[in-house]
């Protein structure tokens, strides 16, 4: 229990923080802020600041093993990642690590389909089943258009009931 209480602030106190940074910061000065991710300092790089809107779950492709897909808008201050982020995962998949009954650990695959191309994301986390609230770590591996190449890492936590957010930082060749 008190894991779960550690965990629920430590997520309250992320998602208060990044809610007034995405509210606060007008779009034009999105690409000053300085990502928490890392990679700031790279040539090429961008950081992510998205919120994330609640998910409308959807049928997986039929032909790729995925058990469990869904669908939110992404909308990006800098607007590099503005677009519908789409998510794939398996649930089949056995924890090495003993967690909290009503927790569940995933691993999945995120494509963020932009006006300027698709960006390919892996992302692990926890989902808790009880409160709905989740908090994942992803690596960009790539993607097409304007992503093909693209590297970085994101933070993405919210509730499944609800909205979210992504922060990070993107890199493009």
């Amino acid at each position: 229990m008190l894991v779960r209480n550690v965990a629920s602030v430590a997520l309250f106190g992320a998602l208060l923080v990044a809610s007034s940074i995405a509210t606060a910061t007008p779009a034009r000065a999105a690409d000053r802020i300085v990502s928490p991710m890392g990679g700031n300092d790279q040539a090429g790089c961008r950081s992510v600041h998205a919120v994330l809107a609640k998910r409308v779950i959807v049928d997986c492709p039929a032909d790729q093993g995925f058990d469990f897909c869904f669908t939110r808008e992404v909308v990006d201050q800098a607007g590099v990642l503005t677009g519908r982020l789409e998510f794939f995962t398996d649930s089949s998949g056995d924890a090495k690590v003993q967690h909290a009954p009503d927790q569940v650990l995933y691993n999945g695959v995120t494509n963020i389909v932009t006006a300027s191309g698709i960006v390919r994301i892996e992302e692990s986390g926890v989902f808790d089943t009880t409160s709905k609230d989740w908090v994942g770590l992803s690596k960009i591996s790539g993607g097409t258009g304007q992503f093909e190449g693209a590297t970085g890492n994101l933070a993405s936590f919210g509730n499944a009931k609800g909205t979210g957010l992504e922060i990070g930082t993107i890199c493009k060749k």
